[in-house]
Formats: structure tokens, C-alpha cells, sequence
């Protein structure tokens, strides 16, 4: 790699860093990639000749942007989740019937990241985006997740929780969050208002393979004055609940 201040372990650290921060600036010189990541521009021209030699990394007119074959990767990637193609399914319908944004989220490395998302009858974009990392202790869908654990790794998951604060409504105590998701597991939906984003309210049920192996959650997201009464109490809770049934039976059935 022409970088032989960095030991092997330490250059793949830094190129996927590298790689992490190209995602979220889009596409950026040479010089403020440099910045973002305090690294000499040597360094970092090194480790993204070699990520654009491998296909990782785009560059045009001076600038660089992630390739189009992270999206292969991600897409593989996605589709090995055991219930992604009928959980998808399980959204599209969960969406029509409620008219609410939905979506799938699956538990990986103590983390809750979305599969697939939709758009509700009033929205342009989701709430959420596909990839996008939902927080445990803040989001619907996290706290669902967080419920369809069994006791030692709901244990291990809140030891990487750092209860930030994201909204004056969120839970920062671990034993009150302890204490709510006994209510989910006895409701087994899980609620989230406004806790993650000022005026966004969250429905969401959490599944799981019966070994444990694989744990996820269904959702809906939408605007506080399109999510009440009636509505966020029984009638897209029944929702969900079928829909986390029908999914439990799909890995069951793995």
C-alpha cells in the first residue's frame, strides 16, 4: 500500500474510516478528506489510490466519492438476512394498511440498522433511509429489538448503549428503559413519542429466530398529528402484531 508507517491492521482501519467519512460528505478533494480525518494528505492519497484500484472509490476532477460497488456489497449483504424478502413484504403491506411510513430493521453488532423503508400517504421521503442505524434506546424500532432479546444479550446490548439525550423525551436512565421494555414484552409493541425526533411518533414490534440467531423489527414512523388516539393505541399495533407473527412463523419455518 506504500504506507509503511501503518501496520496491516492499522491501514485497513484507516481505509474503511476513510470510506466511512466519504459516505456521509458525498464526494470531497483530497485535501479536505485529509482534514476530516486529521491524516497527512500522503497517507490518505496512499489509502484511496489503492480503495479506487479495488473499485471502492470513484475519483473525478480532483474529487472522490464511494463507488457504486459498496451498493453491491450492502445489496448482498441485505439479502442474507433470513427474513428480508417476506418482511419486505410484511412492510408494503403494513404501509397500504395504515397509510404510515414502515420499515424493517435487523439486529447486527449491537446495533439496529434498517433493511427497507416506505414512504406514508403524506410523505416524499421516509423517515428513515435503508442503512441508516436506528438508536436501541430512543426509536421504536431499536426498543422492539431491544424487547425480542432474551435477558444475558439485552444484558451485553445495553453495555454499548450510551443513552443519549436526542430529545427532551428521551429515556437517559437504563432502569426506566429496562422498566418500559417489560411493557413491551408483555404489549409486544413497542412505542417511541417523540423521543428519537421532535414531532415523530413510532410503533414497532420485535421478532426473533427461536435460537436467537437473528433478531429484527417491524415499524411504522410518522408525524405526531398522523399518529394518535385510536389509531397509535390499538389499531396499528394490531398491525404490527400480525405482521411480527408472520414473520416469527418465516424463521421458524428457516
Amino acid at each position: 500500500m506504500n504506507d509503511t508507517t501503518e501496520t496491516p491492521v492499522k491501514a485497513t482501519r484507516t481505509s474503511i474510516r476513510l470510506l466511512e467519512r466519504l459516505l456521509e460528505l458525498g464526494e470531497a478533494p483530497l485535501t479536505e478528506i485529509a482534514n476530516e480525518v486529521d491524516l497527512s494528505k500522503s497517507s490518505v492519497h496512499n489509502h484511496l489510490g489503492t480503495l479506487e484500484q479495488l473499485g471502492f472509490v470513484v475519483k473525478r476532477d480532483m474529487t472522490y466519492r464511494v463507488s457504486l460497488r459498496c451498493c453491491e456489497i450492502g445489496a448482498t449483504a441485505r439479502r442474507s438476512v433470513p427474513f428480508y424478502a417476506t418482511g419486505q413484504r410484511e412492510v408494503e403491506r403494513l404501509s397500504k394498511a395504515s397509510g404510515l411510513a414502515g420499515g424493517l430493521a435487523v439486529f447486527e453488532r449491537n446495533t439496529a440498522i434498517c433493511l427497507h423503508s416506505t414512504t406514508g400517504q403524506h410523505q416524499e421521503t421516509p423517515p428513515v433511509e435503508d442503512g441508516d442505524r436506528l438508536p436501541l434506546h430512543a426509536s421504536a424500532p431499536g426498543k422492539a429489538i431491544l424487547g425480542a432479546l432474551d435477558d444475558s444479550a439485552l444484558d451485553d446490548a445495553l453495555t454499548d448503549v450510551e443513552f443519549e439525550s436526542l430529545t427532551d423525551e428521551t429515556l437517559t436512565d437504563e432502569g426506566e428503559l429496562r422498566a418500559q421494555l417489560d411493557r413491551v414484552r408483555t404489549r409486544g409493541v413497542a412505542t417511541d413519542r417523540e423521543e428519537w425526533r421532535p414531532d415523530l411518533r413510532g410503533l414497532a414490534a420485535g421478532f426473533s429466530a427461536a435460537d436467537e440467531s437473528v433478531v429484527g423489527s417491524i415499524f411504522v414512523l410518522s408525524a405526531t398529528e398522523e399518529m394518535s388516539g385510536k389509531q397509535f393505541q390499538q389499531d396499528v399495533p394490531g398491525l404490527l402484531v400480525s405482521a411480527a407473527n408472520h414473520l416469527r412463523q418465516e424463521l421458524a419455518d428457516e
